[in-house]
């Protein structure tokens, strides 16, 4: 797909590789509908990024995203791309895992990236096709001590997205994902089993060689919306 003046959603913009697939992709002339739950930084963002709309709201709440995508469709009269990019990480052994936290996970990584592919399905048929891009993780690829709590969830929704990709073929709705490698955000630290530094940064603050920018995961994800390749790994930058 091309994506000059494609209409985009994306969740998570608020931050992170959000926010740089944001900026890129309005740097090559998306019309893009940024959410998050933080406005504040939708609006700073959003003023960065001509032809863009903010549309806050909590993904793990249905009635949110039912409004976020409704508004969309309000405003732009379409759908052409959904980016699932929100999402929580969890730093924990196995049997040290808190369930309740894990439920949580799990509501914002996997149900409401589903939820929203649920949404935008009908639309993207009434108008002759789209595109749904899920960010995943190289980790779901991998058995990485400490990691498998959210590590499971990028396992989920891999199966669910490469499974629609197949039903969703012969309505010309693509379903891909992308799996980068450990990326330079403070992803990590925003939740309750946070990550240590170190996975990200040396002892003098400098970043490890493999980690990733988010500049190189938004050209990346460019890349497959226009060529809608199944998946793609990012392995360096």
């Amino acid at each position: 797909m091309e994506i000059k003046d494609k209409v985009m959603l994306i969740t998570g913009a608020s931050g992170g590789i959000g926010s740089a697939i944001s900026k890129h992709l309005g740097d090559l002339g998306a019309k893009m509908v940024l959410t998050s739950r933080d406005q504040k930084e939708l609006k700073k963002l959003s003023s960065e990024i001509p032809n863009s709309a903010v549309i806050s709201g909590d993904l793990t709440q249905a009635k949110d995203a039912k409004r976020i995508v409704e508004t969309t469709v309000e405003k732009f009269g379409r759908i052409d791309v959904l980016i699932n990019c929100a999402a929580r990480a969890m730093f924990a052994q196995v049997e040290q895992v808190n369930l309740e936290e894990y439920r949580s996970l799990l509501e914002l990584n996997v149900v409401a990236p589903l939820q929203l592919m649920q949404l935008v399905i009908p639309q993207m048929r009434i108008q002759g096709g789209g595109t749904i891009l899920n960010i995943s993780s190289l980790s779901s690829k991998k058995y990485i001590p400490k990691i498998a709590g959210y590590a499971s969830t990028k396992y989920a929704l891999n199966a669910l997205s490469l499974t629609a990709r197949q039903e969703l073929a012969k309505d010309d709705i693509v379903v891909s994902i992308i799996r980068p490698n450990i990326v330079d955000t403070d992803f990590g630290r925003h939740t309750p089993s946070s990550e240590p530094d170190a996975l990200r940064h040396a002892s003098d603050g400098s970043v490890l060689p493999h980690v990733l920018t988010t500049e190189t995961v938004a050209k990346k994800v460019a890349e497959l919306i226009q060529s809608g390749e199944p998946e793609v790994d990012i392995l360096e930058n």
